[in-house]
C-alpha cells in the first residue's frame, strides 16, 4: 500500500530576502564589478569627476568665457592653473568645459547606441534580404573615415554642439550595429526562443521582451566604451576648429590654444589631461562591466 505524503511548505523569512537578493543576477554582477580593482578605480575617477564638473561651478564662480587677467598668466593665485591666450580662466573652463564634454560623450553614446540597435536587431533576426541589405548600408558607413565624415557633417550644419553631438553619434553606430546582429543571430535559434514562438509570441515581443534583454549586456559594455570614443571626437573636432565657440568644452580649449603651447603649455596640457582622465575612467567602467556581464570571466574567476 503506497503512503501518500503531503507536500510540504518552504517558508522564506525576511531574513532569507537579502540573501535572495544578492545572488540575482544583478546582485551577481554588482558584486563582480566591485571585485575587479579597474573596474572601482574607474567609476571613482568618474565619479569624482562628475561631482567636480557639478559642484565645481558652486565653488568657483568665474565665467569661464570672462577676460580675467592678461593672456599666458602662468598658474599663481589671481588664477590657479592661469590663464589662456585671451586671459581667460584655465580653471573655470576646465569646471564648466566638464559639463559640455561629458553631455556631449553621454547623448552622442546615445544615439550610437539606438542606432546601433535598431540597424543589428533588425538584421540580425530577420535574416536573409533585410540582413544583406543592413549588412551593406552598415559596410558603407564603415568604410567612411568617421572623423571625416563628421567634420562634412560640421561644416554643412554648422558648427553648433547639438550639431557636433549628432554628427559624432550619426558616424560611429556601425561597430554597436554589428555588435548587436551577431548576439541576435547567436541567440534566435535557442530553445527558450523557439519555445517562446511556438508558444505564438508576435516578432515585437521576441526582439524587444525575449531576446534584446539578453543582448544587452554587451550593449551595456559597448555604450560605455563609446562615450569614451565620443569625447575624444569632440576634442578632435575642436581641436581641428570645428567646435562651437559659444560652448566651452574641453576640446574647445585644446583647439583654440593649440597654437600657443610654447607660451602657454597649461593652457593645453590641462584640458588634455582631463580628456584623457575622463576616457581612461569610462574605459576602465567598461572592462569592469565587462568583468561583471561576461559569464565566462565570472566561471574563471
Amino acid at each position: 500500500m503506497t503512503t501518500l505524503e503531503a507536500p510540504t511548505l518552504t517558508i522564506v523569512s525576511a531574513i532569507d530576502m537579502p540573501a535572495r537578493r544578492a545572488t540575482s543576477p544583478a546582485g551577481i554582477a554588482m558584486r563582480q564589478f566591485l571585485k575587479s580593482p579597474s573596474g572601482v578605480v574607474g567609476l571613482c575617477l568618474l565619479a569624482l569627476i562628475i561631482v567636480g564638473t557639478l559642484v565645481g561651478p558652486h565653488l568657483y564662480r568665474v565665467d569661464p568665457l570672462d577676460l580675467v587677467g592678461a593672456p599666458f598668466m602662468p598658474p599663481d593665485s589671481d588664477a590657479w592653473l592661469g590663464t589662456d591666450y585671451l586671459g581667460r580662466d584655465v580653471l573655470a573652463g576646465l569646471i564648466y568645459g566638464g559639463r559640455a564634454t561629458l553631455a556631449v560623450g553621454a547623448v552622442a553614446a546615445l544615439i550610437t547606441i539606438a542606432i546601433g540597435l535598431l540597424i543589428g536587431s533588425l538584421s540580425g533576426f530577420f535574416g536573409g534580404v533585410v540582413d544583406v541589405v543592413l549588412v551593406k548600408i552598415t559596410e558603407f558607413f564603415q568604410i567612411l573615415p568617421p572623423l571625416l565624415f563628421a567634420m562634412v557633417l560640421v561644416t554643412l550644419f554648422g558648427s553648433k554642439l547639438s550639431t557636433i553631438t549628432v554628427a559624432i553619434g550619426a558616424v560611429s553606430w556601425t561597430s554597436a550595429a554589428r555588435l548587436t546582429r551577431a548576439e541576435f543571430m547567436r541567440l534566435r535559434d535557442l530553445d527558450f526562443v523557439k519555445a517562446s514562438r511556438a508558444a505564438g509570441a508576435s516578432d515585437r515581443h521576441l526582439m524587444l521582451r525575449v531576446l534584446l534583454p539578453n543582448a544587452l549586456p554587451a550593449v551595456i559594455v559597448s555604450a560605455t566604451l563609446a562615450i569614451g570614443v565620443a569625447i575624444l571626437f569632440e576634442g578632435g573636432l575642436s581641436f581641428l576648429g570645428l567646435g562651437d565657440p559659444n560652448v566651452m568644452s574641453w576640446g574647445l580649449m585644446l583647439g583654440q590654444n593649440r597654437n600657443y603651447i610654447l607660451d602657454a603649455w597649461w593652457a593645453v596640457i590641462f584640458p588634455g589631461m582631463a580628456i584623457f582622465l575622463a576616457v581612461l575612467a569610462i574605459s576602465l567602467v567598461g572592462d569592469g562591466l565587462n568583468d561583471a556581464i561576461n559569464p565566462r570571466l565570472r566561471r574563471r574567476s
